[in-house]
């Protein structure tokens, strides 16, 4: 019985370290239509395929826009979904980061931790928050910065504060 209890243990174990090391690409392809509209399944496919062989860096969006990739490393990858639209997926040996930036005429993020099968854990925030907050990947660290001060003109410029 205890051999059995062990084998089972380790079984769960595997299966677990298998699912949490998921290169980068498999996680994007695995990604659930509602995180990337603009790209279909098929799409995502061929974009991977293109850029792991170094066609090309983008393909038609189903809005008829481009969708590209600005970056990708065995655990990172960058894609500009739309204009103004960008994706990046940061994995580590547990977990990866889904970081969704739209800038118009600045830029806010949301960014959100998951586990194997997009499974939701929790929602990121900057220890300081302001209205716009953007986050991006600088060596495999998540860096904020405050938007903001480019929606002021400078005499709201001089009163303004970061937190």
């Amino acid at each position: 019985m205890k051999r059995l209890l062990l084998i089972a243990f380790l079984g769960c174990m595997s299966f677990c370290m298998m699912c949490a090391q998921l290169p980068v690409g498999q996680l994007f392809l695995s990604m659930p239509d509602s995180l990337c509209p603009m790209l279909d399944m098929r799409q995502r496919v061929v974009l991977l395929e293109y850029v792991n062989q170094q066609l090309q860096d983008s393909v038609v969006n189903i809005y008829g826009g481009q969708s590209r990739v600005l970056a990708k490393t065995d655990n990172y990858i960058c894609l500009e979904a739309a204009e103004g639209v960008t994706m990046e997926i940061l994995a580590d040996t547990s977990s990866f980061i889904l970081i969704q930036t739209a800038c118009a005429p600045v830029c806010s993020s949301i960014v959100k931790r998951y586990i194997a099968n997009w499974l939701f854990m929790e929602e990121l925030r900057p220890d300081h928050e302001t209205d716009f907050m953007k986050a991006v990947v600088v060596d495999g660290r998540i860096v904020w910065s405050d938007e903001t001060p480019l929606l002021l003109d400078d005499e709201e410029k001089k009163h303004y504060q970061t937190p």
